[in-house]
């Protein structure tokens, strides 16, 4: 029994370790999760519950110290499962945030209210139903690790329980590998809002090309729903008889023909637009999302940057900021175009407020946070 008591254990611990990698690898995109359940737990009970509406809007703000704190505390507490280190408060701990998460994913599921829980952020999507049964399966694991987990504790001098017994000492290596693992999680958190995530899992990856990306991998398959004499029929291929009426169109393989970035527009001011801009030349984009939380220091850099690639890349700004964004460039003295896009599609595209895309004929060959800007040496070497 204890082997496979370990054997379920360490199966959980190893999702846990999984998922915990690529929450710490995109703290924002966690974030972005947790801020979406509140605000539709506060949508829910708004009007009939009022202090529960206050209080999911507060823990919506905190939305990114809960994101590092659980996606640490996921990782690290998946490490203590796989090594067996405090099995007794792991499993606990393990069990308290499964069945945490199976309620909001039941939840998701069964309301269809978040179509995406952020398991593993996105390197791998589950339908909300898909997320419910995931949290299900390792519920059912983990219980069996719990029931299958011996109950006495094998020591120098016998059984755990008997007359006289002296509890083994821990492995010292194992307190170490805890260490380091909830290092490495902090760590990678602060990484990955400092700079950019270490493995980019999101579309707008370097290497990918925009106007690919645009356009559904597979043709779209549809079928016409006809009427004549009261009899209603489905065709494949729209029917030349006039007299079969019109009655509907569905998409047989809509989700399979949906292109990966279907969102992304980019226009001025107008509406018009101007997104052919970003696919059809060499570019430098400048990604601006939120005017009022870009520091003095980093408009100046960003000017400076500018500056430097005056006759080497054409340079734009995109931003989804339209409050007065005109005179934030006249005062920031961005002497380049701007233009409009969704906010959501921007934080996609690079988790930096300000960020920096080099495009070439839409494939993007770089992207930077505002703390690592690039130089005029290194944007030339890239389109070289």
């Amino acid at each position: 029994m204890k082997n496979l008591y370990r054997f379920l254990a360490i199966i959980v611990g190893l999702v846990f370790i999984a998922s915990g990698l690529v929450k710490v690898d995109d703290p924002t995109g966690t974030a972005i999760k947790f801020e979406e359940y509140f605000h539709v737990f506060a949508d829910d009970v708004s009007g009939t519950i009022g202090f529960l509406e206050t209080f999911f809007l507060f823990l919506a703000d905190w939305s990114m110290p809960m994101s590092i704190l659980f996606s640490s505390f996921e990782l690290v507490l998946g490490v203590a499962l796989v090594i067996g280190f405090k099995e007794k408060f792991s499993m606990r701990a393990t069990l308290a945030l499964l069945l945490f998460f199976g309620l909001l994913t039941f939840y998701s599921a069964w309301f269809n209210k978040v179509t995406d829980c952020g398991c593993f952020g996105d390197a791998i999507k589950f339908t909300p139903w898909g997320s419910f049964t995931k949290d299900l399966v390792l519920l059912v694991l983990l219980l069996g690790a719990m029931a299958f987990k011996p109950k006495k504790t094998i020591t120098q001098y016998g059984m755990y329980g008997s007359a006289y017994t002296v509890k083994k000492a821990a492995p010292t290596w194992k307190p170490i590998i805890m260490i380091i693992a909830s290092s490495f999680a902090l760590g990678t958190c602060y990484y990955a809002l400092n700079h950019l995530p270490p493995v980019d899992f999101r579309p707008y990856k370097v290497g990918a090309n925009i106007q690919k990306m645009m356009s559904p991998e597979v043709p779209c398959e549809s079928v016409y729903y006809m009427e004549k004499d009261g009899e209603e029929k489905m065709f494949t291929n729209y029917p030349t008889d006039p007299s079969w009426k019109f009655v509907r169109m569905e998409i047989t393989n809509e989700e399979e023909c949906k292109s990966l970035i279907p969102d992304y527009y980019i226009s001025n001011a107008e509406g018009e637009d101007f997104t052919a801009l970003t696919t059809n030349a060499k570019r430098l984009l400048v990604i601006v999302q939120n005017v009022s939380e870009i520091e003095k220091e980093e408009v100046e850099s960003v000017r400076q940057m500018l500056r430097s690639m005056e006759g080497t890349v054409e340079t734009m700004v995109i931003t989804s900021d339209a409050n007065n964004f005109e005179q934030f460039m006249h005062d920031s003295k961005w002497n380049v175009p701007f233009y409009y896009a969704d906010a959501t599609v921007l934080l996609a595209m690079v988790r930096a407020n300000p960020g920096i895309l080099l495009v070439d004929n839409g494939t993007i060959l770089g992207k930077w946070h505002h703390n690592d800007i690039p130089s005029e040496d290194e944007i030339s070497q890239l389109l070289n």
